[in-house]
This record gives structure tokens, C-alpha cells and sequence, in this order.
């Protein structure tokens, strides 16, 4: 094992009072030692970290902060042993004597920062001195912004978003595209703290403090141009579509520019009619009958809907009349079984069906593959 690998006497000696959390024992400890403090701190060991780790008081954090001289807050350390549950170790005296590589490398693979640790923690007082002292929440670390690793370890909650948000986390150094795997709630906090942020609120208070009447459409002009002033990427309304999601479609389509709403509805269309997985019309399909069952502000009117929907129906009759017309069961199987979503609406009662068995003089196949659909 490598020397670096290895906690000194002092290191073992202040985790053990980071431990106990022990304010008094800690600066009894600082003025005992021969060293600076901060000499402590190395590679793969650091007292702020530790001890945020740890869930020190802010207490003890706010000393370590003060007698280690950190230049800045935004580094990161390879945790090792101050990472590693000590419980774990059962007899061995202590965590020097772990032997496993792999543990090892698992350990050292695990690179935090002090805000990261923090907010792992929920210990919202602790984040916010952190931040006070120059912690930035846009501080990567390997490429990636603390919220999207607090989502990668499944420990992102709505406070702590709110928290971020209300100090200073906003979609302008954020890219939105980043967004595209979190949850949509998530997704709708950070859309709407951008928008309708601080400055947008001053403005309307402004107006109000100054006395000036604003009629209702140039009111909802500037709702609609606060809103327009984020592009929302493409692929979020697509991921929402495959998945039935309308009113989510529904909710981001508020931030898209009204004035161009002819190109969304061509790109929403485009989508759906052209990358039917099937081809089978169904994804349009079932967005249709979103569109005529409910209300909502996507730019498709029920009429349109209801039309392009008989339009289905029709095309799809027809080309199931030829299919019986020719008696080619192989081809009226596979029709039958990719279009089984829609069949009732194209034939609702038995009498249809046998109307058309006696008109085309079906074979027995046909006639069967008929009963077993309908």
C-alpha cells in the first residue's frame, strides 16, 4: 500500500474527534499540535470535507474553515478511508488495515467537493455558509454539475431545488438540454424560477408602485414574451409523446413562441406521422382522441382532429376490404394484429362484418382470422 494511502497519527487523531463531533476537543486539538492545521489536509484527505461528510456542527465547519486558509471553495477530493463506514471494518483495528483492493479503488473513484457533500446531507445551513464563502452551484465536477449528480445518486428533492434556486441556480448558466433526465417536476421548477425570475417581478411592481394602467393584451404580451425568452429542445416534447404524456406536451408548449405556432403543430405532425415505430397511425391516433376528449391549449381544434381521425378510419377500411377482396390471410393477419387498437372503430357490430363476408365470397381462412378479431 502506497504511503499516500496511509492516514498520519494527526489525521487518525482529528477524524476520530470529527467523529464524536466535538467542538472543545477539536481546538484543544488545533493548539496542541506542532504543525499548521491545515497540514493536515493531502491528496485523498481533507478536514473540510470530512467533516461535512461527517455532519459536523457548523460550529466545528466554520473552524476548520478559519484555520485551514482555503483559498476557495470549489476543489474536490478522492475520498478514501473518512469515506469509507468504519463499521464495516468489524475486528480490524482500523482503516489502515483494509485490504481489499477493490474497496480501495471504489473509494477513490468517489470524488466529491464541500458543497456536493452538503446538500448529500440536506444540511441546508451548512450549504448556505458555503455559498456565502464562495461556493459556486455551478461548480463541475468531471463535466458534471452538482444537480445532475444529486440526480444521478437519487438524492435530489424538491427543497433542495428550491433551495439552489432561491441562491442563485438558474437555467442561464445552466443548459436546459441537461435537463432532458430529470423528472418533470424538476423540470417545471427550473423552467419556471428562469422566467418569471426577480427581475420580471421588479418590473411588475414597478408598474404598479408607478401608477401606470396596462390593458389585459398587452399584459398577457409580456407573459407571453417572458415565457418565449427559453427554447425548450425538441426532444422533451418527444420524450412525453412516446410516452402518452400529453399534458406535459401541453405545459412546455406555454414556453413556445406563439407567434410560430403553425411550426409546432408541423413539427408535432412531422413526428407522429413519420416515426410510427409500427406504422400503424396509432401514436396519431391516440394523440387525436387527447385532443378531441380534453381541453387544452395545444394549436389543434377538435374538428381538425375528429376529421383526421375518420380519415384513418377510412384508409384503414379500405385497405382491409382489399386484403379480404384478394383472400390473402398471411397479409389480413399481420393488418389485423398491428391495427387491433383501432378494429372497433372500423367495424362496431358482427352484422358489418358478415355484410362484408357475404359481398366478397371469402374463403374459410379469412371467415376464421375474422371471428377471432371480431
Amino acid at each position: 500500500m502506497q504511503n499516500v494511502d496511509i492516514l498520519t497519527e494527526n489525521q487518525k487523531l482529528v477524524l476520530e474527534i470529527l467523529e464524536m463531533n466535538n467542538l472543545n476537543k477539536l481546538k484543544d486539538f488545533i493548539n496542541s499540535i506542532e504543525i499548521p492545521f491545515y497540514f493536515l489536509n493531502s491528496t485523498n484527505f481533507d478536514l473540510l470535507t470530512t467533516a461535512l461528510f461527517l455532519n459536523c456542527s457548523l460550529k466545528i465547519v466554520n473552524l476548520i474553515y478559519n484555520n485551514c486558509n482555503y483559498k476557495t471553495l470549489n476543489y474536490v477530493v478522492k475520498h478514501m478511508y473518512h469515506l469509507y463506514d468504519r463499521s464495516n471494518t468489524k475486528d480490524k483495528k482500523n482503516v489502515n488495515d483494509i485490504d481489499n483492493s477493490k474497496e480501495l479503488i471504489d473509494i477513490n473513484n468517489c470524488i466529491k467537493s464541500p458543497l456536493l457533500v452538503s446538500l448529500e446531507n440536506s444540511d441546508f445551513q451548512t450549504v448556505e455558509f458555503l455559498i456565502k464563502n464562495g461556493a459556486d452551484i455551478f461548480f463541475k465536477i468531471n463535466d458534471k454539475y452538482i444537480l445532475e449528480i444529486l440526480r444521478e445518486e437519487e438524492l435530489l428533492t424538491t427543497k433542495k431545488l428550491n433551495f439552489l434556486l432561491k441562491n442563485g441556480f438558474s437555467l442561464k448558466k445552466f443548459e436546459i438540454e441537461r435537463l432532458s433526465n430529470f423528472e418533470f417536476k424538476y423540470i417545471k421548477m427550473c423552467l419556471e424560477n428562469y422566467v418569471f425570475d426577480t427581475n420580471f417581478i421588479k418590473s411588475l411592481l414597478n408598474l404598479y408602485k408607478n401608477g401606470k394602467g396596462i390593458s389585459k393584451r398587452n399584459f398577457n404580451h409580456i407573459i407571453n414574451a417572458e415565457k418565449n425568452k427559453i427554447h425548450i429542445p425538441r426532444n422533451f416534447y418527444l420524450e412525453y409523446l412516446d410516452k402518452k404524456d400529453y399534458r406535459k406536451v401541453e405545459y412546455l408548449y406555454k414556453y413556445y413562441d406563439t407567434a410560430n405556432s403553425n411550426s409546432f403543430e408541423d413539427f408535432i405532425l412531422l413526428y407522429l406521422n413519420y416515426f410510427d415505430r409500427h406504422f400503424n397511425k396509432k401514436p396519431l391516433y391516440d394523440f387525436l382522441n387527447f385532443i378531441i376528449n380534453n381541453d387544452t391549449i395545444l394549436p389543434f381544434s377538435k374538428v381538425y382532429a375528429i376529421e383526421e381521425i375518420e380519415t384513418i378510419i377510412q384508409n384503414k377500411k379500405l385497405k382491409m376490404v382489399q386484403l379480404i377482396k384478394s383472400n390473402d390471410t398471411l397479409k389480413l393477419k399481420a393488418f389485423l394484429r398491428k391495427n387491433n387498437y383501432i378494429l372497433n372503430s372500423l367495424y362496431s357490430s358482427k352484422n358489418e362484418i358478415l355484410n362484408l363476408i357475404n359481398d366478397y365470397n371469402t374463403s374459410s381462412s379469412v371467415v376464421y382470422l375474422l371471428q377471432i378479431f371480431f
